[in-house]
């Protein structure tokens, strides 16, 4: 038992404060499709001004949730990393699905709700139905907290030509349960996870969107999924 529980009441108050606060959620909602941001951008999607959101964004680096990076004349904002935006797409799995589906404003629902991003890995039904063929097929191996890849699924995912011993040696969560907010159910995230869906991108097998988190999955996906994984999309 921790002898301090005031600390952690202090310091858990003040992230919850902190994600809790209407114009910053919406702010950390946008992040959630794994690209950066202007404050300006991020003020617009959160309808305040510059100003504010330059404040709210302050407190969010300073809580470690956020980092920025200068390019040129503008600054970008993006999650500080995957254990953040993990946490808030946890959040975000406790909303009913109307109220999360209403908060992707301007996005197409079913689009949505079928094939997304979340930061920089592959949700919604199809990245649940994914990984819970790979789980079928013992390609991964659940644990409580992550995923093992088992020696078949290694040699699936090289067939992907993904380099699985650089993957490894990221400097993040190699493979972990994601629980999806409109599946209810669990996709694959960390640097697997973001390899997979760069994989897929990049053998056409699914597209992004552009403005959107939604992924479009292409008659070449359909048919190389299908005979990979078996799967009937």
């Amino acid at each position: 038992m921790n002898d301090r529980p005031e600390e952690i009441e202090k310091h858990f108050g003040h992230m919850a404060s902190l994600i809790g606060e209407k114009s910053r959620a919406m702010m950390l909602w946008n992040l959630l499709d794994g690209r950066a941001y202007t404050a300006t951008e991020l003020a617009t999607s959160a309808d305040i001004s510059f100003q504010s959101a330059s404040n709210h964004l302050s407190q969010l680096i300073n809580a470690g949730l956020l980092r920025s990076e200068k390019q040129g004349r503008h600054k970008y904002y993006r999650f500080a990393n995957d254990r953040v935006a993990q946490a808030i797409e946890n959040i975000a799995a406790l909303m009913p699905v109307s109220v999360s589906l209403k908060s992707a404003a301007g996005q197409h629902t079913a689009g949505i709700r079928y094939a997304r991003t979340c930061y920089d890995h592959l949700a919604g039904k199809l990245g649940v139905h994914v990984t819970g063929v790979f789980l079928k097929n013992k390609w991964l191996i659940a644990h409580d907290d992550r995923y093992e890849l088992s020696t078949a699924g290694q040699r699936l995912f090289e067939s992907l030509d993904i380099d699985i011993s650089a993957t490894r040696q990221e400097n993040r969560k190699f493979a972990y349960p994601c629980l999806d907010w409109s599946e209810r159910n669990h996709h694959l995230a960390g640097a697997l996870g973001a390899a997979l869906l760069d994989s897929m991108i990049s053998k056409d097998w699914i597209r992004k969107i552009k403005n959107s988190r939604e992924i479009l999955l292409t008659g070449n996906g359909r048919i190389e999924m299908g005979k990979r994984f078996k799967i009937n999309l």
